[in-house]
C-alpha cells in the first residue's frame, strides 16, 4: 500500500491538472492534501482523482468559508471518519479516518499551525494526547507539522520546543519517524523559505503495529518546469505491505 501526502499550495491554483497528474504518476492507494480547499480548483482535483479510481473521499473543507485552508482524503478503499477525544484543533487541520482494507488502519492527517501565536504549542499537545492514547489498531500520522529536529531538520532554536514536546514524547509513546529509521543522517528539506533556508516540515509517524511493515518512506518534489516546482511542499511516499 502506498500512501501520499502532498501541502498542495493554495488550493492548486492554476496548477490542479498537474497536480492530478502527477498523483496519478506516484500511483498511491491513499492520497492525502493539505491546503485542500472548497474552491473550483480544488474541487476539479477531487473530482479527476474520484474518476481514476479514488473514489472515497473526506475533507474537512467548512462549505461557508471555502477559501480557507483544509484537508482532503481520497482513497482507492472505503474510508471511515474517526472522532476521538482531545483532537488537535481547530477542525479543518486534523482529520482521521479508518482505512477498511485488509489490515483496517487508521490514518490521521495533521496540518499544524505555522506559528505558536496560532496555537501551534497546543495543536503539538493535542496530538501528542491522541497518540499516546491511541487504542485504534495500526496507525499513520502524516502530514505538515511546520516544524523539524534540530540540527538536521532546522538549524533555527525555534525547533527545540518541537524536539522536547512532540519527537521525544512520540518516540516514548511507540510512534516512529520513518524516514529517520531509514534514512537516519540524511538532510531532506521539504519547504523553503524565501530566504532559501530549507526544512523538514512535512513528516509521518508509524506505532509499532505498522512500524515493522514499512519499506518505503521518502520526498519527491515532482517535475520542475518554467514556473518551478507544483507545490512549495514536497511530497510524502510512504509505502507498507499489508498484513492478511
Amino acid at each position: 500500500m502506498r500512501i501520499l501526502f502532498w501541502n498542495i499550495k493554495h488550493g492548486g491554483g492554476s496548477r490542479a491538472g498537474r497536480i492530478v497528474e502527477q498523483i496519478l504518476e506516484w500511483n498511491p492507494d491513499i492520497v492525502a492534501l493539505a491546503e485542500f480547499r472548497g474552491t473550483q480548483p480544488s474541487r476539479s482535483i477531487a473530482k479527476s482523482l474520484y474518476d481514476e479510481g479514488y473514489i472515497h473521499q473526506l475533507s474537512t473543507v467548512n462549505p461557508d468559508e471555502p477559501t480557507w485552508n483544509a484537508l482532503c482524503l481520497a482513497s482507492r478503499y472505503e474510508l471511515t471518519q474517526v472522532s476521538v477525544e482531545g483532537a488537535p484543533e481547530p477542525d479543518l487541520y486534523w482529520l482521521l479516518a479508518q482505512i477498511e482494507s485488509i489490515s483496517h488502519i487508521h490514518i490521521g492527517v495533521v496540518h499544524a499551525p505555522w506559528s505558536i501565536y496560532l496555537g501551534r504549542l497546543e495543536y503539538y499537545e493535542a496530538l501528542l494526547n491522541v497518540a499516546q492514547n491511541w487504542q485504534l489498531g495500526p496507525g499513520v500520522i502524516i502530514g505538515d507539522l511546520n516544524s523539524g529536529i534540530n540540527g538536521i531538520d532546522e538549524e533555527t532554536e525555534n525547533s527545540l520546543e518541537y524536539n522536547h514536546s512532540v519527537m521525544k514524547p512520540l518516540d516514548v509513546a511507540g510512534w516512529r519517524d520513518p524516514f529517520r529509521v531509514l534514512h537516519p543522517d540524511v538532510c531532506a528539506p521539504t519547504w523553503f523559505s524565501p530566504y532559501g533556508n530549507g526544512y523538514r516540515l512535512d513528516q509521518t509517524f508509524v506505532n509499532d503495529e505498522l512500524g515493522q511493515r514499512v519499506t518505503v518512506c521518502d520526498y519527491d518534489w515532482g517535475p520542475s518546469g518554467e514556473g518551478g516546482n507544483l507545490s512549495d511542499h514536497a511530497a510524502i511516499l510512504l509505502d507498507f505491505e499489508l498484513q492478511d
